[in-house]
């Protein structure tokens, strides 16, 4: 990152440089035309010594910083996989803690229907027992 950065530092100071002598060259009335999309129709303005900009001229670009970048991407992912998993870190601890925390309250009504519907079934078939106790 400093080395990117000093360089920047560099391109900057060379673009005031060249910015101030153009300035102080004193003929303010001269204007200097860069073409970088298209070439003058004007044989005037193409003949003036105008240069067009090519992507040599732009210096380093975003695909040039990228080249490589897939590959080692691929290649760190592909050591990724050939390491061996560990089971026991990927499993959770609990694989139905949602369907518990879903659940329950439902559950938990049904256990008191069915207390209540066991209660009911012994006392149909032993009415006898309960009033003697």
């Amino acid at each position: 990152m400093e080395d990117v950065s000093k360089k920047r530092k560099e391109r900057l100071e060379q673009l005031r440089k060249r910015k101030l002598e153009s300035t102080s060259n004193g003929d303010s009335d001269h204007v200097s035309l860069s073409f970088r999309n298209y070439t003058p129709i004007n044989s005037e303005l193409s003949s003036s010594g105008t240069k067009i900009a090519t992507s040599m001229d732009l210096g380093e670009t975003v695909e040039s910083k990228m080249e490589g970048v897939v590959e080692r991407v691929i290649l760190e992912d592909q050591e990724k996989r050939g390491q061996d998993v560990d089971i026991f870190n990927l499993a959770p601890k609990a694989p139905n803690w949602d369907l518990k925390r879903d659940i329950e309250p439902r559950i938990l009504k049904l256990e008191k229907k069915t207390r209540a519907a066991i209660i009911e079934i012994i006392r149909k078939e032993r009415p006898s027992d309960l009033i003697l106790n």
